[in-house]
């Protein structure tokens, strides 16, 4: 009987999921908008430090404007040099990378482009080398209820950097 209603349950309960799965560009040069650092102690890239970032949201051509990504990523692990050249010397961390635990939104713009309008918001570890799977959290507009995963992988440009974001969605 029990094993019945379970069923009844999880049938009367199921809810049609919708899949996406796109790629857009977070666009780190440095005519792309600000990463911009809120230590104000050593100016070393350090564990706690927290930087903050508002970036062209780029469609999958790497060119087209589409939205913003804008958030925050508190340092957890500065390990290796990067491009800042603030990394603090002589920390006992992974030397070939550098980690975060970051928050942040893409805003899709209406018409822009994407053919999407709203928001995603993710959260996750990210590293400054190699692929990093961020958690989606939620959305707004066309993107509502949406989980999942973000997968972001820095591209190193002639100047900056441009990260490839494929978002993988259920809706």
């Amino acid at each position: 009987m029990l094993s019945r209603t379970v069923l009844m349950f999880a049938m009367v309960g199921a809810v049609s999921c919708r899949h996406l799965r796109f790629t857009t560009f977070a666009d780190g040069r440095p005519d792309g908008g600000i990463r911009q650092s809120a230590d104000g102690e050593d100016g070393l890239d350090s564990p706690g430090d927290v930087f903050v970032f508002d970036q062209k949201l780029l469609a999958d051509d790497a060119n087209t404007v589409i939205g913003r990504n804008a958030g925050y990523c508190i340092r957890t692990d500065p390990g290796m040099p990067d491009w800042s050249g603030t990394d603090a010397p002589n920390l006992p961390d992974d030397p070939t990378n550098n980690y975060g635990q970051c928050t942040w939104t893409l805003t899709f713009y209406d018409g822009a482009g994407s053919g999407y309008t709203g928001t995603l918001q993710v959260s996750g570890r990210e590293s400054d080398v190699g692929t990093s799977y961020i958690s989606v959290i939620g959305g707004t507009g066309d993107f509502k209820g949406a989980s999942g995963d973000l997968i972001t992988t820095p591209e190193p440009q002639a100047v900056g950097v441009l990260f490839r974001q494929v978002l993988e969605l259920r809706l």
